[in-house]
């Protein structure tokens, strides 16, 4: 599945050994000491290979596949190859991403330690686990938690906490922040910059001074080349779990609850709350001072501009429910039909 030459695999595994760790139970008639070597796509997989169904738009590979077992619903058992294992899952992609993790732990090979060519100025506190790779700017007062990674050319300002086992990709900028524990931060992100606020008078944009922090919580990942603000005077707050995909930004005072998902070009802005368990589209656009609601989910490049109750499903510009936005979809193009028609 994966080129050795970047990934490499940590070693094989018996059928056994495989359910326990997806907690997954074996058929009665499968040979529990099977020894399964890779993980692999449904068209690509081979006998020593376990692979997954999570879309019906994979039917077909499905099918065909040679893959010695699979993860998938029990919908689809009636359907599954004559020699394919089944491993019953109610979620079959969550399955598959466990045994992929076993299989291809993301280890970063960077040597512990400070490279000669990175600045660490002397207040700042980290231990002989920490790496700081070359070009890395480091200044006064920061503390760096243990096994922590801070890549190259990227500029750490005064002040800054960074919990245990964080990695930070190269060429970001964290300022006026404190990061949580196993925070991954990939490249290019910019933490901690000025929210865009000003105090407008007839021809004057007077800049409002951006006294908050910005609080990223445990577990956190945040995508290449994305930006979050901090806050005006209360801090903009990232909940534990979130994960954030590439360009996205989110303006200051902004409070993320835990568990959310940021698709990429997404941008909240100033003040809005967001809830827990919130999926937010590619290319949304939020407006500020909102309240979004736990389980919320957001088609993609819906425009938000009033807030929206828990467990909703909405889309379209300016968001409706799921129903109204298929509603005037339709309505749409029965209009655009007319027209065509000369009615």
């Amino acid at each position: 599945m994966a080129d050795p030459n970047f990934f490499p695999k940590s070693k094989k595994l018996t059928l056994d050994q495989i359910s326990k760790l997806t907690k997954i139970p074996l058929p009665k008639s499968a040979d529990k000491n099977r020894v399964f070597l890779d993980v692999s796509p449904l068209d690509s997989a081979s006998r020593d290979n376990i692979s997954f169904l999570d879309n019906k738009n994979y039917i077909n590979q499905f099918k065909k596949s040679k893959a010695g077992a699979c993860f998938f619903k029990k919908d689809f058992k009636k359907i599954a190859p004559k020699n394919m294992i089944p491993l019953i899952s109610t979620n079959p992609y969550y399955s598959f991403a466990l045994l992929a993790n076993f299989f291809y732990p993301m280890k970063d090979t960077t040597t512990a330690g400070i490279h000669p060519k990175a600045h660490i100025e002397t207040s700042v506190k980290y231990d002989d686990t920490v790496r700081i790779a070359p070009g890395a700017i480091v200044s006064n007062n920061v503390d760096i938690g243990s096994n922590c990674l801070i890549g190259s050319n990227t500029v750490i300002l005064s002040g800054v906490k960074i919990g245990a086992n964080t990695a930070i990709g190269s060429n970001c900028t964290i300022a006026y922040s404190i990061i949580g524990s196993n925070v991954k931060i990939h490249n290019g992100v910019r933490i901690g910059q000025d929210g865009f606020g000003f105090a407008q008078n007839q021809n004057i944009n007077l800049k409002m001074p951006q006294l908050g922090r910005v609080i990223i919580k445990n577990n956190v990942e945040i995508g290449s080349n994305s930006a979050i603000d901090r806050g005006t005077g209360p801090d903009t707050i990232i909940g534990e779990g979130t994960k954030i995909d590439n360009l996205v930004q989110i303006g200051h005072n902004a409070i993320v609850g835990k568990n959310c998902i940021f698709v990429a070009q997404s941008g909240v802005s100033g003040s809005t709350k967001i809830g827990n368990n919130v999926i937010i589209g590619g290319q949304v656009g939020i407006a500020g001072h909102l309240k979004i609601g736990n389980n919320v989910r957001i088609a993609a490049k819906s425009g938000v501009m009033k807030n929206i109750d828990d467990g909703a499903t909405v889309g379209g510009v300016p968001s409706v429910t799921i129903k109204d936005w298929h509603r005037q979809t339709i309505i749409l193009k029965k209009l655009i039909s007319k027209k065509k028609n000369g009615k």
